[in-house]
């Protein structure tokens, strides 16, 4: 995008033709050609900023506040001005998808990527750019090729889902699974299954879980899962040495897939794909011998070899769904199998009860070990240690100790809230 072409769409004129590279929000990462969108916080004002931004080589700037520069932008709401070039850049793609649910997300949204990008230019969030300002500054940043956008929605309450939803207005929308997560934000379970099904108010066709599709009424949807009335069903899934691997049946036939990563919900995330391959009209035939070569990114799964240790660093993110897979993922593995579990957070009223229930599920699984830090896992704690051998710490160093202090090959799974910063000790393991 131009700067001409910015000042247009609010009814301004200029006749400075530089690209714009980047949309920021981040004065301190702002580069030659970016434009700064200073936001107002709770903990500071963006406007501060200003002239920080224009030293590293802003183009240019809104400003809500009277501020004398020939690259200003004058707006009453900075926020909302970002949203008018998020809507503006949105427009010019051939099909939006919108991704919500409890966990999934993000690896639904990697694989689409992956699979689609054989097939049309594509765009999609980067990190976790998916809330009432990162989703519109995500849009905002819509390359200029673009053909197809995938995009995550995040939710903490009710009403979230539907705003985003009506910022980037989606065309295909996929929901991933409902689950104990955010509930003390949301107030209760029926509220995170309302909240994520707003998702569905709108768009083409929705795409979702075959045993979720009671609680909402679609017009038009493609069903994923395990049971035999799923559009898409899965099937066969099971750890190799390799990765993940089942089978996929659309219409009738069967796909054999093997993804190089540990996790056994990775084939359930692929049957969301499926539906979005099915509704494009795409051959699935076609991206089998893709995925494998998919790869998640740090903290999503990620294998990691070091020494006689193999770690899957799933450390970005946990709850209760995203554990439970985690447990089952684990206990397919051979060998020794330990699982080192961080808090997982805002649960409210519900904490103590799902984090027991998360150490009876550990305590008749076959994981060998388990390892437990922060306040509410002493509760999954008390759960195993009578069952498995099961040690509580208060401290990332001597877990990190315990683990190098393993001298056969052991599998590592490592997993807790982002609060948790379980990633700590993964790094102290590999020496980063």
């Amino acid at each position: 995008m131009e700067i001409k072409e910015l000042f247009n769409i609010f009814g301004l004129k200029t006749d400075r033709k530089e690209k714009i590279k980047k949309f920021r929000i981040d004065s301190r990462k702002i580069q030659r050609g970016d434009f700064f969108v200073p936001v107002k916080g709770s903990k500071t004002d963006g406007h501060l900023f200003i002239q920080d931004a224009l030293r590293r080589g802003a183009s240019g700037f809104f400003s809500q506040k009277k501020y004398e520069h020939p690259s200003v932008i004058h707006v009453k709401s900075t926020i909302e001005a970002l949203i008018k070039v998020g809507k503006y850049k949105r427009k010019k793609l051939s099909v939006c998808i919108g991704i919500t649910g409890t966990s999934g997300k993000t690896t639904t949204k990697e694989l689409l990527n992956f699979v689609l990008s054989d097939f049309f230019n594509t765009y999609s969030t980067e990190g976790n750019l998916n809330n009432e300002i990162g989703h519109p500054l995500t849009l905002a940043n819509i390359t200029e090729d673009a053909e197809v956008g995938i995009f995550e929605l995040g939710a903490g309450k009710i009403g979230d889902i539907r705003y985003l939803a009506s910022i980037s207005n989606p065309e295909i929308r996929v929901l991933t699974s409902v689950g104990h997560g955010h509930t003390e934000k949301f107030g209760s379970f029926e509220n995170v299954i309302k909240g994520k099904g707003e998702i569905f108010e709108g768009g083409e066709v929705g795409i979702l879980p075959v045993n979720l599709k009671k609680y909402y009424g679609i017009h038009k949807k493609i069903t994923f899962g395990f049971s035999e009335e799923a559009d898409i069903k899965i099937s066969d899934t099971k750890i190799t040495e390799t990765g993940t691997s089942g089978i996929i049946t659309v219409k009738g036939k069967n796909y054999p897939v093997n993804v190089p990563v540990y996790n056994l919900s990775v084939l359930y995330n692929l049957g969301a794909v499926f539906g979005v391959l099915d509704y494009l009209g795409i051959n699935p035939e076609k991206v089998v011998d893709r995925l494998k070569e998919f790869s998640l990114p740090e903290g999503r799964g990620k294998i990691i070899k070091h020494k006689n240790l193999t770690i899957v660093d799933d450390t970005y993110n946990a709850n209760p769904l995203s554990v439970e897979n985690a447990v089952r993922t684990v206990s397919q593995l051979k060998g020794k199998k330990i699982i080192v579990l961080g808090d997982m957070l805002e649960l409210g009223k519900f904490s103590e009860k799902l984090h027991r229930e998360t150490g009876k599920l550990i305590a008749n699984s076959d994981i060998d070990i388990a390892i437990f830090y922060g306040k509410y896992m002493r509760y999954a704690y008390e759960e195993t240690k009578k069952f498995k051998e099961s040690y509580y710490y208060e401290n990332k160093e001597k877990i990190a100790d315990f683990l190098l202090s393993q001298r056969e090959k052991i599998t590592v799974l490592i997993k807790g809230s982002r609060g948790m910063k379980m990633e700590d000790i993964v790094h102290i393991v590999v020496g980063d």
